[in-house]
């Protein structure tokens, strides 16, 4: 009789360390995929800092310049170079569908980075034509899937209108007066 209520103390206590031992590993797991989770952003975020400060060179931001406003008029070498750009967009998108195959964001998310993201690099004629020429080997993947509606609905105009709006005190390449829409997106804000 004795050893029977020590089995079931022991039985008891045995179960609820499983239980306190499940909670635990439960904890661990979420912990690990919040870190996952940060990691890949973190890797995501420094991939597109290294980008854009590629971009930021003189060398570099005259050939993407004339990517926009002179497509017509880029050698093959300049067209190489952007279209590594562009391919470095896109394994930084590759990133985020990682994330999502793996749980760790969800469709809504990715959907809203590529739509934060394509008009700054794919609002342009030159990009949406490399882009027409790269779809068809991203068929039946979540990049086609998300990234070519996008792409398909940007104004090609999008980095033109974008480089004219920026300026301050001069004019647009249609000789129109850049303070109005300066002036006017600082009220909006």
């Amino acid at each position: 009789m004795k050893i029977d209520r020590i089995t079931t103390w022991l039985t008891l206590g045995a179960n609820i360390g499983v239980v306190v031992g499940l909670a635990i590993l439960v904890l661990e797991l979420r912990q690990n995929a919040d870190l996952s989770r940060a990691s890949l952003e973190t890797e995501k975020n420094s991939l597109l800092t290294q980008i854009e400060l590629s971009l930021a060179t003189p060398e570099n931001a005259a050939v993407w310049v004339k990517s926009i406003r002179h497509p017509e008029e880029m050698t093959d070498a300049e067209i190489r170079m952007m279209e590594a750009y562009l391919v470095s967009i896109m394994l930084q998108w590759d990133q985020v569908f990682v994330m999502e195959t793996s749980g760790l964001a969800g469709r809504e998310r990715l959907e809203r980075h590529v739509s934060n993201t394509a008009p700054y690099y794919f609002g342009s004629a030159f990009a949406k034509n490399w882009w027409r020429f790269q779809a068809p080997g991203w068929e039946g993947t979540p990049m086609s899937e998300i990234a070519d509606p996008i792409i398909a609905s940007l104004d090609e105009n999008f980095l033109k209108n974008n480089l004219d709006n920026m300026r301050i005190g001069g004019k647009n390449k249609n000789g129109e007066e850049t303070d109005e829409s300066v002036s006017s997106a600082v009220t909006l804000n």
